[in-house]
């Protein structure tokens, strides 16, 4: 949507600060004001900045453009807001801006590099497109009627491959028909957090037109951030249904569980206590929170430990909303804040569901030289599976 879309109702915020916090106002929650402490950084007061360039009496300028950049789009603002009628468009309006600094060529750098990268060989990560299944060992070849589509995701493909590698054995061991293409494209969302919207919209376009001439009728994602973008964002950016299902590879654990195609080993000897991080993309996004609880409560020898902010109170990894690229260094000092909360809860594992959580946290563990494992929930239950 382009910003002027949102002139008749951007200007009903009226900075009451609700967005800075959790829901019990016990802390900061908003990652860019807890960062800069600045209210031009805040969701409240970013909302006021686009009123101005709305009313002619700001101009774009790369500080301004630099402000608009400073979010990981974590929806805690949308999580915490209690203007019913409004906190639904945040994240929305902040990526019709950064479009307006794209078109105005206040786009960061390095966040450039990787949209022209992803247009020429189809991921953010400067690989070739041709290595994109260079994580199947082996000759795989797609079955003839697939039940689904396993969309790996860019992030999976090339830099967290056991976790495809895991998602795969997973549905294997589970006698889960399944196909990956070669003709995946990167879904968009980097591009798409980013203000580069045309080409997310060449993605999308993309990605329909394979899965629906392949004739998919359900495509599964190990990515939050995919997740997100196929079920919520191609709607809306395409402007038509997406004609497949979409669902997150915990939400088809837990259905493969519960109907006896996923069997365990008998409990370990000794329990583990694990703690789990919602993901934004996944969590207040898209209000997924009960699958990947489920699953870990189904697995035996697993003792699940609530951190203190979680669900829709749940701190951002810091990776999102082109930060890990544009911003690493703030990132990691987000994940490394993160992982301090987890190892607050006397758990020995951290388990995510999102592979851009995983690597920004494996950063922030490696540079604080942290003692806690990090494992995927897809790659937990590949562990414990019989």
């Amino acid at each position: 949507m382009a910003l002027q879309e949102f002139k008749d109702i951007v200007h009903r915020c009226f900075r009451c600060g609700y967005c800075k916090f959790t829901t019990n106002y016990d802390d900061f929650n908003c990652p860019a004001y807890k960062k800069f402490r600045l209210e031009s950084y805040s969701t409240g007061g970013k909302m006021w900045l686009v009123y101005g360039l709305m009313k002619g009496e700001l101009d774009w300028s790369p500080h301004l453009s630099e402000i608009m950049y400073s979010c990981t789009t974590c929806a805690n603002c949308i999580e915490n807001c209690r203007f019913e009628k409004f906190n639904k468009i945040f994240v929305d309006v902040i990526e019709a801006a950064r479009s307006e600094a794209f078109n105005k060529g206040l786009t960061p750098a390095k966040l450039l590099a990787f949209g022209e990268h992803a247009r020429r060989e189809h991921n953010p990560y400067m690989e070739g497109h041709a290595d994109r299944l260079n994580w199947i060992a082996g000759g795989f070849q797609n079955p003839p009627d697939p039940e689904v589509a396993f969309f790996v995701g860019c992030t999976a493909s090339y830099r967290e491959q056991q976790l495809a590698r895991s998602t795969a054995d997973v549905m294997r061991k589970a006698g889960v028909k399944f196909a990956v293409y070669q003709d995946e494209w990167c879904c968009g969302s980097p591009l798409l957090r980013t203000g580069q919207r045309d080409a997310a919209l060449e993605m999308a376009n993309h990605n329909i037109d394979l899965f629906e001439g392949l004739g998919t009728k359900k495509v599964v994602t190990a990515c939050a951030g995919c997740y997100r973008t196929l079920k919520m964002d191609y709607p809306k950016l395409t402007g038509k249904d997406v004609p497949f299902e979409v669902l997150h590879v915990s939400e088809l654990v837990n259905r493969l569980i519960d109907e006896g195609r996923i069997k365990f080993g008998a409990e370990p000897p000794q329990r583990v206590k694990v703690t789990y991080h919602d993901p934004c993309h996944l969590g207040r996004h898209s209000n997924l929170y009960d699958a990947p609880r489920e699953v870990l409560k189904k697995i035996p020898g697993i003792d699940v430990i609530e951190m203190a902010k979680n669900k829709g109170n749940a701190s951002c990894c810091g990776a999102g909303g082109g930060v890990k690229s544009g911003n690493p260094e703030w990132a990691v000092e987000m994940a490394g804040d993160r992982v301090k909360e987890a190892l607050e809860t006397g758990a020995g594992t951290l388990v995510t569901t999102c592979p851009f959580c995983e690597r920004n946290f494996r950063d922030a563990i490696s540079k604080n030289s942290d003692d806690v494992d990090l494992l995927d929930l897809v790659e937990l239950v590949n562990e414990r599976m019989q």
